[in-house]
């Protein structure tokens, strides 16, 4: 009896496990159900027989990416495989037009300064430096953890930072003695670096996946392109109203119950004692990161291809005895491939829906209607529109792909500012914070314990209708830019250079 007792956890572990697998391979088979539909269902009357299976396909990878069925970047590798079986788009079409988008190299530069960050201590240094210069005041170290993962964020991936600012934030909570699950400090910390990271990820196009999907079917599908700097001037501001508002919210919903840290200024101090004096992959990285900036935001200036500076950048932080990488596998260890692959999974779902004809039918028979509206109302249209659509999506660039390729074709049918619709749909599509499971950036200081789904949907609703206002009347106070055309070739080149 013992025996038996003595195995139980691992009996339980075992059944959950087989458990787990029989629901995947229930929703796995429910997922082709979904695409064969497509291929049975009378077709309706406007719509061309390959974007009923584009339907289809969209239908299958939605549901698989909602359930996890396979692993998200899996399950966005395996679309131009259905694409190619279906014959909607030749497999090498659409890996031609996905992999080979210039913004993939960029995608590739902007990852790697996110692991040199973490890898080389800087972004550990940075925080110190400033909570060293902030004090113990909880508030003041609420607001530093908010807008220093902002801030980082604009220019690296939103999971790197978050993973990057998760150890300092449990440290610094475990140091003051605070519970899991017990603490409104402890709450409102963990949010901070949630938030954070992912609101400073809308204001430049390095900042998360859903603004690289964003620029590159702007440039595939409508023809248009948009700088760096030009991204930068209309969305920052956005970002940063929403930040301000998100950090009311948190101190309003999650007020602390300590006012300050249980222990001294020289703690802090100390920590940075031990780190010791900078070494040179911190300096290294702290400058290629600033050159990078710099050239990114003068890219109209210098006329370098943000994915040439990304490049330079990965070049630059492999430079022996002074980059932060020492070997590829360095970097092969901590890149987020997953969100490379989610991203050139999303091209092909987007050069499907465009080229079977989808879009313009969604945007003519199911959009049609809110085209009634008046113009100024329009991007709040959008932004709703992606937030309802983006409840069960476990990924923002997910959420992005899935969304862009109709709002697109509905700007353009009917006669719309298509950058600003665009703009909006990306944007929205990092600002919906109901549900734990919409990002990875949320999912892993979940694990912690710090705080609750419920927690989340608590002040996630509000600041996700928030974000959806800011955002609609921040593009009409923009002017509602409707972009500038710009030959097909070159938008094929040179996605995000006009």
């Amino acid at each position: 009896m013992s025996k038996v007792m003595a195995g139980g956890p691992d009996l339980l572990s075992y059944e959950i496990t087989i458990g787990n697998a029989n629901r995947k391979l229930l929703y796995f088979v429910i997922g082709l159900a979904i695409l064969g539909l497509s291929f049975v269902m009378p077709v309706p009357d406007g719509m061309k027989p390959a974007a009923m299976y584009t339907l289809g396909v969209m239908g299958l990878t939605v549901f698989w990416w909602i359930t996890e069925t396979l692993p998200i970047p899996v399950t966005a590798m395996m679309v131009p495989v259905l694409l190619h079986v279906t014959g909607v788009v030749s497999l090498k079409q659409s890996v031609s037009q996905s992999f080979g988008d210039s913004l993939v190299p960029f995608l590739i530069g902007v990852l790697a300064l996110s692991v040199a960050f973490t890898r080389s201590g800087l972004g550990k240094r940075i925080t110190y430096l400033l909570l060293s210069v902030s004090g113990t005041k909880v508030k003041p170290v609420i607001g530093i953890f908010l807008f220093l993962s902002y801030a980082i964020s604009m220019f690296i991936t939103d999971i790197a930072v978050v993973a990057m600012m998760l150890p300092i934030t449990v440290g610094l909570l475990q140091s003051a003695n605070i519970k899991p699950g017990s603490s409104n400090f402890g709450r409102a910390m963990m949010m901070a670096i949630m938030l954070g990271s992912t609101l400073g990820g809308i204001a430049t196009p390095s900042g998360v996946t859903a603004n690289i999907i964003t620029m590159s079917f702007l440039a595939k599908n409508a023809h248009i392109g948009i700088s760096f700097l030009e991204w930068t001037i209309i969305a920052a501001p956005i970002s940063f109203v929403i930040t301000l508002l998100a950090y009311w919210l948190i101190m309003k919903m999650f007020k602390p119950e300590i006012s300050e840290l249980p222990f001294g200024k020289d703690r802090i101090v100390q920590e940075l004692k031990d780190m010791g004096r900078w070494k040179i992959e911190e300096i290294s990285t702290f400058a290629i990161f600033i050159l990078g900036v710099i050239l990114w935001l003068t890219g109209g200036w210098n006329h370098l291809p943000i994915a040439l500076v990304s490049l330079i950048l990965l070049g630059l932080l492999a430079i022996p005895r002074v980059g932060a990488f020492s070997s590829w596998g360095a970097i092969e260890k901590g890149m987020e491939w997953g969100a490379l692959l989610l991203v050139v999974g999303g091209f092909a779902l987007g050069l499907a829906v465009k080229s079977s004809g989808l879009a313009a039918w969604v945007a003519s028979v199911v959009l049609g209607p809110m085209a009634a509206l008046p113009l100024v109302l329009q991007p709040m249209a959008v932004v709703v529109l992606v937030a309802l659509d983006s409840l069960g999506c476990s990924s923002i660039g997910a959420a992005a792909a899935i969304n862009l390729p109709f709002v697109i074709a509905y700007a353009q049918a009917h006669g719309l500012p298509v950058l600003s619709l665009a703009l909006a749909s990306g944007f929205a599509a990092s600002t919906h914070f109901i549900l734990v499971t919409a990002s990875p950036s949320f999912v892993i200081p979940y694990a912690y314990g710090y705080f609750s789904f419920k927690d989340m949907a608590k002040i996630g609703v509000i600041l996700t209708l928030i974000s959806g206002v800011v955002i609609s009347v921040g593009m009409v106070v923009a002017g509602l830019p409707a972009g500038t055309p710009m030959p097909a070739a070159v938008a094929h080149v040179m996605p995000v250079s006009k």
